[in-house]
């Protein structure tokens, strides 16, 4: 229990240098670029913001559990929990192919207005067949 805990607590203490670090990444974003606030700008503070949003929430969560034996042994047993990871196998593995999929057809689809377009979801689609390929190669020298 104590190799989970140390776990815990080395995710608590990312989660935390995420709090911190992302206003400033923000602001260095804004300095070094001298955009003003466009729609760009907007989606980039609305993902830094989401993500520092989580983060806290992690914080709470995993600090909260490391002062908590009994929350830190229920973290503990959903993490290994044999049925837990094997649904997560099939789920990340039907994700993949659904998302795959979907992609390839809104590239079909994209190709009759526009090629920008299009060229974006092929493109979208052969990076997650690279990233796919990659993965199974790592866990296939792995296991």
């Amino acid at each position: 229990m104590e190799e989970f805990r140390k776990k815990i607590r080395r995710r608590a203490h990312i989660s935390a240098a995420l709090c911190l670090l992302a206003p400033a990444i923000l602001i260095a974003l804004q300095i070094i670029t001298k955009r003003p606030m466009d729609y760009a700008s907007g989606v980039v503070y609305g993902a830094f913001g989401s993500l520092m949003v989580v983060a806290v929430f992690n914080v709470a969560r995993l600090f909260s559990a490391l002062g908590d034996e009994e929350k830190l042994k229920k973290m503990y047993i959903a993490e290994t929990d044999e049925r837990n990871i094997a649904l997560g196998k099939e789920t990340g593995s039907t994700t993949l192919e659904i998302s795959v999929s979907g992609l390839a057809f809104a590239a079909i689809a994209a190709s009759f207005f526009s090629t920008t377009v299009s060229l974006t979801f092929a493109a979208a689609v052969f990076f997650i067949g690279l990233v796919a390929a990659a993965v199974r190669t790592y866990y296939n020298k792995k296991m």
